[in-house]
């Protein structure tokens, strides 16, 4: 009599065991089964709407300035910041060889110097006529490898030159093309463009890249005696900032994001890894 009780209480224990089992198997697969629809969704997000950078981001820091001379008098200023989308096609040829001159790495150029010409204040080099530097008695050329701005320009605009004789990248200082080389010195005529007043403020807002690009949301804006403007290229007055402005005013990432204008700037890569820019437009 004992024996059998003791048997059916081991049934009973054996019973509730593999029924608490079964249950577990049940929780742990409907626990696998959420863990693979979340992983499936996070690559689904990802995938249509990108990954983000930091805005620290080394890569990104260098791709925002791309486009931005080393002096706004330089290479038409920031072009691409228009009250339009602008793309590589809208920018003439003689910027964007400025732009790949502004960017190319010159520091194993040749310096030559050459005699100026009797009776006048130029120096014939090849046929190249270059002028004086402000107190020099010579001329003084820097001779570049043409692949070297060959070089800059594809990686700013994913297309290779369009060969040109002769471009100026700043107001007073012109290249000319000659074999394979590009002979850059002080141009024989000039004018400066003197604009002390102009202050340019840009923040990155967000960088997000999704597949073989990467795009950057930034605040842009221009302050001019006092007035600001929503771009770089007209006068379309923000007149909501003008009246917030004084020349006291703090211009940081809270005052940028409600009175500045959003750009979204579009590079794509190549097939060698590197990106390219294609594209600014004005967020509306």
């Amino acid at each position: 009599m004992k024996s059998n009780k003791k048997e059916v209480e081991k049934k009973a224990k054996k019973k509730k065991f593999s029924k608490i089992t079964k249950n577990e198997d049940k929780i742990l697969k409907i626990i696998i089964a959420i863990l693979i629809i979340t992983v499936i969704f996070l690559i689904g997000y990802r995938l249509f709407n990108g990954k983000s950078l930091s805005t620290n981001d080394k890569l990104v820091k260098e791709l925002h300035g791309y486009l931005m001379p080393d002096d706004l008098n330089n290479c038409n200023g920031l072009s691409n910041y228009a009250d339009k989308k602008i793309t590589v096609k809208d920018i003439d040829n003689d910027t964007k060889l400025c732009l790949a001159y502004q960017k190319a790495d010159t520091k194993d150029a040749e310096i030559e110097e050459y005699n100026k010409t009797k009776k006048t204040e130029t120096c014939n080099v090849h046929n190249m006529i270059f002028g004086l530097e402000e107190n020099e008695t010579k001329c003084s050329i820097a001779k570049i490898k043409k692949e070297v701005i060959e070089s800059a320009y594809q990686k700013l605009f994913g297309e290779k030159i369009k060969t040109k004789d002769a471009f100026n990248y700043d107001n007073s200082h012109i290249c000319y093309l000659k074999d394979d080389y590009y002979y850059c010195g002080k141009s024989e005529t000039y004018t400066y463009i003197l604009d002390g007043t102009t202050a340019i403020y840009r923040i990155i807002e967000k960088a997000i890249e999704k597949g073989s690009t990467i795009t950057i949301y930034d605040y842009f804006l221009k302050i001019n005696s006092n007035k600001c403007y929503k771009n770089y290229t007209t006068l379309d007055e923000n007149e909501e900032c003008s009246k917030k402005y004084t020349d006291k005013t703090k211009i940081d990432y809270k005052f940028m994001k409600k009175y500045g204008t959003m750009y979204k700037h579009i590079y794509q890569k190549d097939k060698n890894g590197e990106y390219y820019w294609v594209s600014s437009t004005p967020v509306k």
